[in-house]
């Protein structure tokens, strides 16, 4: 049974200029290179005054590091909810196959479900797979403070399946693969939804994605149910 893990922020959203210039600079980083966007067109985008970029960021540099402390702050609650349920899940999945089914199954759905939630928009998953490919300004503390903390949970619990210690190679390289299947449904959604023939991704299709990379995962992990092969 797949278990539905509470992954929301329960804190409601602010409108200051400081919020509305994070939001309006957000897409407009991740659709062009940082020295092409100007401090004007973000403040025009936010509908705010030009120096209120500086009063509240100190400069378009203090700005864009703001915008990825605030995505990985809107994170916490998908990191924190992951981290509580394998924390209790793993202890109870040790040498227990149908079990460790069972925590992937939860986890991957979950994870997909956050993934494609609208309260994170798609230009902050752009945003920050752009600024890891580049190593940007802020690719540190994206990988300290984000990447690193779902890695070593998911690493976790993929290290406990193979039976090899998190610090191996092959639990590194599973990790990464598990995480990129999950991933790509919010990178790739029109070239999912194309090659798909979809003309949307609602809650069925939702579930079909789901299942289908749960079941890929398995088998990547050696775990698959027999009863379904």
């Amino acid at each position: 049974m797949v278990q539905t893990i509470d992954l929301k922020s329960k804190v409601p959203k602010k409108t200051s200029a400081a919020d509305k210039l994070l939001e309006a600079a957000g897409p407009l980083f991740s659709d062009r290179p940082f020295d092409v966007v100007s401090t004007r067109e973000i403040a025009d985008a936010a509908q705010v005054n030009l120096s209120a970029i500086s009063y509240h960021f100190g400069s378009k540099e203090g700005l864009y590091e703001a915008i990825f402390e605030r995505i990985i702050s809107d994170l916490a609650p998908v990191r924190d909810g992951l981290t509580a349920y394998v924390d209790v899940s793993l202890p109870l999945a040790k040498n227990d196959v149908p079990k460790q089914r069972q925590v992937i199954s939860t986890l991957i759905h979950n994870l997909i479900d956050a993934i494609t939630d609208d309260n994170h928009p798609r230009w902050r998953m752009r945003l920050m797979f752009q600024e890891v490919q580049r190593q940007g300004p802020c690719f540190d503390l994206v990988l300290e403070k984000h990447i690193h903390v779902m890695h070593d949970l998911v690493g976790s619990l993929v290290a406990l399946i193979i039976e090899k210690e998190t610090s191996s190679e092959d639990v590194k390289f599973l990790t990464q693969a598990v995480l990129g299947l999950c991933l790509q449904h919010g990178l790739n959604e029109a070239l999912v939804m194309k090659r798909l023939n979809w003309e949307k991704i609602g809650p069925a299709e939702l579930e079909i994605i789901k299942q289908s990379t749960t079941g890929h995962i398995l088998a990547l992990l050696g775990i698959s149910n027999p009863l379904k092969a």
